[in-house]
C-alpha cells in the first residue's frame, strides 16, 4: 500500500496481510519516520502489527475500508467479479481490485484484475443509459467499471476530467490542462425527477448559507437531462489529497444510526483544533436540519490533510432533500433523530462555544427560503418545487 505526498512523493506505507480469518496490517519503518497520523484514533503511527478485532468492516481498519465502495460502486464490483467467475471476494481482493483507481492518496499493490484505462471519448448521455441498463439488469460496462468502481454512495455516478465546456475525459489518469477532477452524478428510479438539478439548487443554497462547499455545475445534454457535478476535494490538480471520512476515522458504520452530530463536533474539535471549523460544522448541521437532508450519516462528511498534513474540515457534499430511515435524521441532534429543537442546539452550541446561535440560524434559513426563487431560475418543474416546499422546507426550527 502506497501513500502519495503533498510533495509529488509516493512512500509505502505499510502490508495488509491475511492471516487465519483476520486481516494483519504493520507500517512501514519508513513511514513510521514520517510521523503523519493517517487515522489517529485507530491506527496511530507506531511500529508493531495492527488487528481489527471489532469487525466493524469485515476485519479492515476504517482508514481502508474508506477506500472501498458502497452502493453503485459496490455494484460494478460485484458484476465485474462474477464476470471472473469469483464468487467469494475477500476485502483485500476488492482494495488489490482498485489498486491504483482509489478516492483519496492511498493506493494498493500489488493491484490485480485491472482493466485498461484507455477510453475513447466519452458522453455522459451514453455513461447515463449505460448505468440505468446496469440498474435495470445484470449487464456491465468497461466505461463504468473504470469511471464509477470506486465511487459511494447509492447514486450512479462516473469520476471524469471535465474541461470548461463540459468536454469528458476518464478522471483517474493525471489529467491535461484545462481540464479538473469532477464526479458526476446520474440519477435512478427512487430519485426525484429533476434530482441533478435539485442537488445542484442546494449547493447553491448551502453556499449562501456560508457553507464550504467544493465547486458545482449543472450540465445539461441531450434529450432535456441535466447532471449534477461536484469538483472532487481529494484532489487539488493532480496532486492526490488524503481524505478520511468520520465513519472510517471513528469505526462507525453509515448503515446503522449510531452516531450524534455531538461526535461529528467533538472529532472536528480534536483534529482541527479550530474554532472556526467547529462553527463550520455546526453550519452544516443547522443546514442539514432546516433543509430536510436526513441522509446525515457517517460517510458524508468527510476530513482532509492541508498542505502542511494538518486535518481540515472536507468540503461538504451530498446535500439533498431526504426523507431519512423512519424520518429520522441518520444522526441524532442531542440524542433528537425526528424533530430537533432550537434547545437541542444551544446545548451543542454551549458545549463547543458557538456564539450567535440565532444569527447564524437566520443565515442558513434565509438561504434555504430561496429554494422556489432558484428552482424557477433552473426551471424545475412546478410540481417539484411546490412539492420539496411543501413537505421538506415547512418544518423548520
Amino acid at each position: 500500500m502506497r501513500f502519495h505526498l503533498i510533495q509529488n512523493q509516493v512512500i509505502t506505507v505499510g502490508h495488509l496481510v491475511p492471516y487465519k480469518k483476520q486481516i494483519l496490517f504493520e507500517y512501514t519503518p519508513e513511514f513510521i519516520k514520517t510521523g503523519l497520523a493517517l487515522s489517529p484514533f485507530y491506527l496511530p503511527n507506531k511500529s508493531g502489527v495492527f488487528i481489527e478485532k471489532e469487525r466493524v468492516f469485515a476485519g479492515l481498519y476504517g482508514l481502508f475500508n474508506d477506500s472501498l465502495p458502497d452502493g453503485w460502486g459496490l455494484l460494478l464490483m460485484d458484476r465485474a467479479f462474477r464476470q471472473l467467475g469469483i464468487k467469494t471476494i475477500t476485502p483485500l481482493e476488492r482494495l488489490s481490485y482498485l489498486g491504483e483507481r482509489t478516492m483519496g492518496a492511498l493506493t494498493y499493490h500489488p493491484a490485480q484484475f485491472q482493466q485498461s484505462d484507455k477510453l475513447s471519448a466519452l458522453q455522459l448521455s451514453v455513461l447515463a443509459e449505460k448505468a440505468q441498463q446496469v440498474l435495470t439488469g445484470t449487464k456491465i460496462f468497461p466505461a463504468l467499471q473504470l469511471l464509477g468502481g470506486s465511487s459511494g454512495g447509492a447514486r450512479p455516478k462516473v469520476i471524469v476530467g471535465l474541461n470548461e465546456v463540459n468536454q469528458v475525459i476518464s478522471g483517474f489518469d493525471e489529467l491535461p490542462k484545462g481540464y479538473e477532477h469532477y464526479l458526476v452524478k446520474f440519477s435512478q428510479s427512487q430519485d426525484f425527477e429533476e434530482a441533478g438539478a435539485i442537488e445542484y439548487v442546494y449547493s447553491l443554497m448551502a453556499t449562501q448559507a456560508g457553507i464550504d462547499l467544493p465547486k458545482t455545475r449543472l450540465i445539461p445534454v441531450e434529450n432535456n437531462q441535466r447532471y449534477f457535478a461536484i469538483k472532487r476535494f481529494d484532489r487539488e490538480g493532480n496532486q492526490r489529497i488524503h481524505t478520511q471520512t468520520l465513519g472510517g476515522l471513528i469505526h462507525a458504520d453509515h448503515r446503522i444510526p449510531s452516531c450524534d452530530y455531538d461526535t461529528y463536533l467533538q472529532v472536528t474539535q480534536v483534529l482541527t483544533k479550530q474554532q472556526l471549523a467547529i462553527k463550520q460544522a455546526f453550519r452544516r448541521m443547522l443546514f442539514n436540519i432546516i433543509a430536510h437532508n436526513r441522509d446525515d450519516h457517517v460517510k458524508n462528511f468527510s476530513f482532509r490533510f492541508d498542505k502542511q498534513a494538518q486535518w481540515q474540515l472536507a468540503p461538504a457534499y451530498d446535500l439533498m432533500p431526504t426523507i431519512g430511515m423512519a424520518g429520522e435524521h441518520a444522526m441524532s441532534i442531542n440524542g433528537e433523530g425526528k424533530h430537533p429543537q432550537l434547545k437541542d442546539l444551544k446545548v451543542l452550541a454551549k458545549k463547543y462555544n458557538v456564539c450567535h446561535l440565532t444569527e447564524i440560524i437566520e443565515q442558513v434559513k434565509d438561504a434555504i427560503s430561496q429554494w422556489s426563487n432558484l428552482a424557477k431560475q433552473y426551471d424545475i418543474q412546478p410540481h417539484i418545487i411546490h412539492e420539496i416546499q411543501k413537505n421538506y422546507l415547512c418544518h423548520v426550527l
